[in-house]
């Protein structure tokens, strides 16, 4: 069984984070940006050998890159683990190592995080390396946007959850849409739909934007980010994050797609 564990309770250190593996794939190239910006200091190494011909200092989390369920790099890991023994390793898997058997985290034994679910799991890791929570600006508003009742119930209880006020609405009502502070947008009211379309029938654009999707890919995902969405989530999966929006980074409680 693959290990997802969040480190949000750890003390925020300064150490240095080891990144591993192509920082410009598409599955993996958002995060990289993201700790390129919140670390103290970030060692990237393009490969395990190059990592250990190349030592880096003050080591305190290791990320590697995987993009397939090949054991052949496991002894240049373990190799690489033994020789930093206060760092937390764990790997970012690429779309290539879903549904792989044995799963990658058996393989290394050491924690996963899917390439999708980072922005979820990742930040808790980088505490170690001088990453602090930021607050958020809770929304007071809420849209939830899915072809039924059915499809917007389990993220419009998430969006009642809080103190904001929370509706939904078909995809044929979109243009009713005024003063939301957020649109969550479930997949069975985008598919087949293009952002610009989408996007360009809300009056009123929202402050931000947010996708839940059972078919996030690298490419949907790019277009997503690039049409303007704030947050793509997969599901089914984790809703911290969602929950964080309207309950506060205080509430470790999470919840999975029906």
């Amino acid at each position: 069984m693959s290990m997802q564990i969040c480190d949000h309770e750890s003390a925020v250190d300064h150490g240095t984070l080891l990144w591993i593996g192509d920082r410009d794939a598409s599955a993996y190239y958002h995060a990289y940006d993201f700790c390129e910006t919140q670390v103290s200091q970030l060692a990237y190494r393009r490969d395990l050998k190059t990592a250990l011909q190349r030592p880096a200092t003050s080591v305190r989390t290791i990320l590697c890159c995987r993009d397939n369920d090949s054991a052949e790099s496991v002894q240049l890991f373990q190799e690489l683990c033994r020789r930093h023994p206060d760092a937390k390793p764990l790997l970012l898997l690429g779309p290539l190592c879903a549904g792989s058997r044995p799963s990658p985290g058996d393989l290394f034994g050491v924690p996963t995080i899917n390439w999708h679910d980072w922005e979820s799991f990742l930040p808790g890791y980088l505490r170690r390396c001088g990453w602090a929570n930021q607050p958020v600006e809770r929304p007071h508003s809420i849209a939830v946007v899915a072809s039924n009742s059915a499809n917007a119930s389990a993220l419009l209880s998430i969006a009642s959850s809080g103190q904001a006020s929370a509706v939904s609405c078909r995809p044929d009502q979109i243009s009713s849409l005024r003063n939301f502070d957020e649109i969550w947008w479930d997949d069975s009211a985008t598919k087949g739909r293009s952002w610009s379309d989408l996007l360009g029938q809300v009056r009123e654009p929202a402050r931000e934007n947010v996708w839940i999707s059972n078919d996030v890919t690298p490419r949907s995902r790019r277009l997503a980010i690039e049409a303007g969405i704030s947050l793509v989530i997969a599901k089914p999966g984790d809703y911290s994050l969602l929950i964080n929006r309207v309950v506060g980074s205080g509430t470790h409680e999470q919840r999975r797609a029906a």
